[in-house]
């Protein structure tokens, strides 16, 4: 409760600036792309288009942390945990390393691609008493999009893209367990028995998929407003043939930027997720192993607060121009329709430039 009302004031705080200002008619103001708000937070993409002939790279570091089993809206105790299942996941640090390139191919029109490599650390206790920690690094899917700036007119912008995903990383993970240990697992040797890991340490999806995403932002003299809505619907056919599919996923967001100066702003919003249940499962788990092995029940929704801040480096050196991004993420709603590790805190570092 605490976090949640801290949480809450900030967002107040840099928004309030931005409500209690009238945002300027379309023919008195025009929007900047040169201010630090007008890019959203590093932890929102595909908000925005490129010049013509505009090339970007970007950089993004991501880190979620979960910590204990949720069930609908509350964490579950440890006991209850193991009574249900044979292991209870303790905590999950997932670490996410993404390059993104955008190009300007026309006026009004971008066209990006970004790419993945995901380091996964997992702390679980079996109902024998046995901790154990298992991990996995490895390439997550690649994925395209199309921006189209939809309308451009005095302060308002609104943005529609399309893109697709491409299953070119792993969607089934190994590692040395208890169990397979017992049975001769070695770290150092692929070809011993390793244990299929659980959903929760896959990074790729084993299937093509769609992105719809819609976007729109406002901006006065103060700072900017914006929101995305965001799908991502899986096609259930990859380059392996497996009998299993993710769900489908969509999120939301809203942030309010206040601009502090030419140079730096801070930003606040509200990001809404919701994922269905995987179709199929894997052979290769079995669904009363772990709460993270049983697709059944892997369905469900959570609400953060990111806390932003974005930075143009100043001058007219190598770097100036170029853009620093940070963003703290806090959990402040879960509702999973079966148990299932729950986020605590993120965090999202960001590093911008165009050639």
């Amino acid at each position: 409760m605490v976090r949640r009302s801290l949480i809450l004031a900030a967002l107040a705080a840099v928004s309030s600036p931005l409500a209690a200002q009238v945002t300027p008619a379309p023919d008195d103001y025009v929007w900047s792309s040169d201010r630090p708000d007008a890019h959203a937070p590093i932890g929102v993409t595909g908000v925005r288009t490129l010049e013509l002939g505009d090339i970007e790279f970007s950089y993004r570091f991501s880190q979620d942390n979960s910590r204990g089993v949720w069930f609908l809206t509350d964490s579950l105790p440890l006991a209850q945990t193991l009574q249900l299942y044979q292991i209870a996941p303790l905590t999950l640090s997932k670490q996410t390393h993404t390059v993104m390139g955008s190009y300007g191919v026309m006026e009004g029109l971008t066209l990006t691609a970004a790419a993945e490599f995901v380091v996964y650390e997992r702390e679980q206790l079996t109902s024998g008493g046995i901790y154990f920690i298992t991990g996995a690094e490895e390439l997550g899917d690649l994925s395209l999009n199309a921006i189209y700036e939809v309308y451009a007119g005095g302060p308002y912008r609104i943005h529609a893209s399309l893109g697709a995903v491409i299953p070119v990383g792993k969607a089934r993970t190994w590692a040395c367990t208890p169990a397979s240990i017992a049975v001769g697992c070695d770290p150092d040797t692929p070809s011993s028995p390793h244990s299929a890991l659980p959903y929760d340490m896959r990074p790729g999806s084993g299937s093509f998929s769609v992105q719809p995403g819609l976007s729109g932002q406002v901006q006065n003299e103060f700072g900017s407003v914006g929101a995305q809505f965001k799908g991502n619907i899986n096609l259930g056919v990859g380059f392996e043939d497996l009998n299993f599919t993710p769900g489908d996923s969509y999120e939301a967001n809203g942030w309010a930027a206040y601009k502090i100066n030419d140079y730096f702003s801070i930003s606040a919003g509200v990001r809404w997720r919701i994922w269905g249940n995987y179709e199929g499962a894997d052979p290769l788990l079995d669904p009363t192993l772990d709460p993270g092995t049983d697709p059944v029940f892997l369905a469900g929704q959570r609400a953060d607060m990111p806390l932003g801040i974005n930075f143009i480096i100043p001058g007219d050196g190598p770097v100036g121009g170029h853009r620093l991004f940070a963003e703290a993420i806090y959990a402040i709603h879960h509702d999973y329709e079966g148990p299932q590790l729950g986020l605590d805190w993120g965090l999202n570092l960001g590093y911008r430039t165009g050639l």
